[in-house]
């Protein structure tokens, strides 16, 4: 596991066509990735910036494109990232957003133990952690991580974000 503090995420709602959408997105500066969910929300959008100009920046940018209907913004304080997970871009993907009661620390390890986890952030706002898991399937994704998260003690709630791939693209996390 290493810690890498220079990572936001956008997740954000829009309308149409939403491979055309993640195209203008992807063309934006310090953005890494922008994938599908199924959920509250339809993209979860990776910056590689923590710093707060380059995020408003590129949150501006993707506010600007008219398919893009509203946007929450959160800027990881602390990760954690298993380098070991490092399954190809077609793998399923999951995102949990997690309230927590008591030590971060307690949940972040607990957390790397989880079967396919990929990584994690400390974010402000309504969650106070976004855990990433990817798997070869998504019957293991579901059976072997998402599931498991609920028995975690100091989870008072959580919501899962799963990812899809649209027609003729892969995604990238």
């Amino acid at each position: 596991m290493t810690r890498n503090e220079q990572t936001s995420y956008i997740f954000a709602k829009c309308k149409g066509e939403r491979a055309h959408t993640i195209s203008q997105i992807e063309h934006i500066p310090n953005v890494e990735s922008a994938t599908p969910v199924t959920g509250r929300f339809d993209l979860v959008i990776k910056l590689g910036t923590n710093e707060p100009t380059k995020a408003f920046t590129a949150m501006e940018k993707i506010r600007d494109i008219p398919s893009i209907t509203n946007t929450q913004t959160t800027i990881s304080f602390e990760s954690i990232i298993n380098n070991s997970n490092k399954a190809d871009n077609q793998s399923p993907l999951a995102f949990a957003l997690l309230k927590v009661r008591g030590s971060f620390d307690a949940i972040l390890r607990k957390l790397k133990t989880i079967p396919n986890f990929a990584e994690a952030h400390v974010i402000p706002g309504a969650f106070d952690i976004l855990a990433a898991f990817r798997a070869d399937s998504s019957e293991d994704l579901l059976e072997k991580s998402v599931e498991k998260i609920g028995s975690i003690n100091g989870i008072a709630a959580s919501e899962t974000l799963i990812s899809y791939s649209l027609p003729g693209r892969t995604q990238s996390f």
